[in-house]
């Protein structure tokens, strides 16, 4: 396995979120136009080229970098896949000097996390999300 700095397909990608759970029917359209954005992809690869796992930084590349899409493939988890993928971007991350490296862990994800040095963030200072539209 090789961490690729190249994005993945917006199929893969649209691939992962599906496996991951977290959309049913992705709009390949939608999903191009992300890998197409200007995040710092980090993607899993096997010998044959395809994707394992995925992640993605967005970031000031100054003093912001906020880490989304960590996703691995169900069959290929507890693999180290994940962590490998963290300490690749943990490890851009700190050689850009970013004071400010922040995620927002799924359900169950915490331990996750905390083992690779992250912390939680006390109550009176949670991350926010903007309503939607009516």
């Amino acid at each position: 396995m090789n961490i690729a700095r190249t994005p993945p397909s917006g199929d893969e990608l649209a691939s992962m979120y599906t496996d991951a759970g977290w959309i049913n029917a992705p709009n390949p359209e939608i999903m191009t136009r992300s890998v197409e954005s200007g995040s710092e992809w980090f993607v899993a690869r096997d010998e044959y080229g395809s994707a394992l796992g995925i992640g993605r930084v967005i970031t000031d590349y100054a003093r912001y970098a906020f880490i989304v899409d960590v996703i691995v493939l169900a069959k290929h988890r507890s693999a180290g896949i994940g962590t490998a993928i963290m300490n690749e971007i943990i490890s851009e991350c700190r050689s850009l000097g970013i004071d400010s490296v922040n995620l927002w862990p799924s359900i169950g994800k915490v331990p996750f996390y905390e083992k690779l040095g992250f912390y939680a963030l006390p109550p009176e200072q949670p991350h926010m999300k903007l309503k939607r539209a009516i």
